[in-house]
C-alpha cells in the first residue's frame, strides 16, 4: 500500500485551542480594598474534568495562601510567610515596577501579596484582560509556567498548565499551587535568572509555598522544588 503524501506547497491544518470558562471563589481576607466574589479564567478545552478540578485545586490553594497571609498580619502583624522569605531571599526583591529599594525579604513579602491582591481585583472586576489557562503537554516536570508582565493592574493572570504533571496524584498539592503561584510572580512583575531561584525572590518565595513556610530541610537540595518551576 503507497504512503498517502502531503501535496507540495499544502501546510498542515493548525486546529485553533477552544476554551471555557470557569470561575473560582475568592475567600474573605482582611484587606483594606473591596474584593470581587469570584475570578475567572478560560480553559483549554483538552484538559479532562479531573485535570480542571487540579486546576481549580492550584487556584484555590493559591488564593487560600494569600488569605492566612492576611489573617496573620491583621492577627499578629507579620506573617509566617514575610518570615520564611526573610530567612532565604536576598536578590530582586521588588517587582519590575516597583522603585523604592526594598530593605528585607519580609517586606518584599507585604509588597508581593498587595501586588497580587491588585490582580486578584483586576481580575475579578474586569480590569484585566482575560486570563487563560492554556494548555502544553510535555515529559518535562514543570507544572505551570508564566509569561513575564510587568502590570498586575492590567496584565491577566493567564499561564500554562503541562496536563502531564497535573495529573500526578504523587505530587503534593502545595507544590503544584507553589507552582501556580511562582508562574504569577512572572506575571506579577518578578524576575530572576533563568534556571536560577536559590536566593531569588521568586525562587525562594514560591518554594516558602510549597513547604508551608517551614524551614529548609538541612542538606536538601532545592531542586525537589524547583524543578517543577518554570
Amino acid at each position: 500500500m503507497k504512503e498517502r503524501r502531503r501535496c507540495k506547497g499544502v501546510s498542515k491544518v493548525h486546529v485553533a485551542a477552544t476554551y471555557k470558562k470557569i470561575t473560582v471563589v475568592v475567600p474573605n481576607a482582611p484587606v483594606s480594598d473591596t474584593l470581587p466574589a469570584t475570578i475567572s479564567f478560560y480553559v483549554d478545552t483538552r484538559f479532562t474534568t479531573t485535570q480542571v478540578s487540579q486546576i481549580r485545586n492550584m487556584i484555590a490553594g493559591a488564593l487560600s495562601f494569600w488569605r492566612d497571609h492576611y489573617i496573620e498580619v491583621d492577627e499578629q502583624g507579620s506573617s509566617r510567610y514575610q518570615a520564611c522569605v526573610n530567612k532565604y531571599a536576598k536578590f530582586n526583591l521588588a517587582p519590575v515596577w516597583f522603585e523604592e529599594k526594598l530593605a528585607n525579604g519580609a517586606a518584599a513579602a507585604s509588597v508581593q501579596m498587595d501586588g497580587f491582591t491588585t490582580q486578584i481585583r483586576a481580575n475579578g472586576f474586569g480590569q484585566a484582560a482575560k486570563a487563560y489557562i492554556m494548555y502544553e503537554k510535555s515529559n518535562s516536570d514543570f507544572i505551570v509556567k508564566g509569561v513575564n508582565a510587568s502590570n498586575p493592574e492590567t496584565n491577566s493572570l493567564t499561564v500554562t498548565v503541562n496536563p502531564t504533571t497535573i495529573s500526578k496524584t504523587t505530587i503534593l498539592g502545595s507544590f503544584k499551587f507553589g507552582a501556580l503561584q511562582h508562574a504569577w510572580l512572572h506575571r506579577e512583575g518578578y524576575r530572576h535568572p533563568a534556571g536560577k531561584y536559590t536566593s531569588y525572590f521568586a525562587g525562594e518565595a514560591s518554594m516558602c509555598a510549597m513547604r508551608g513556610n517551614k524551614n529548609k530541610i538541612t542538606g536538601q537540595s532545592d531542586s525537589v522544588y524547583t524543578k517543577y518551576l518554570d
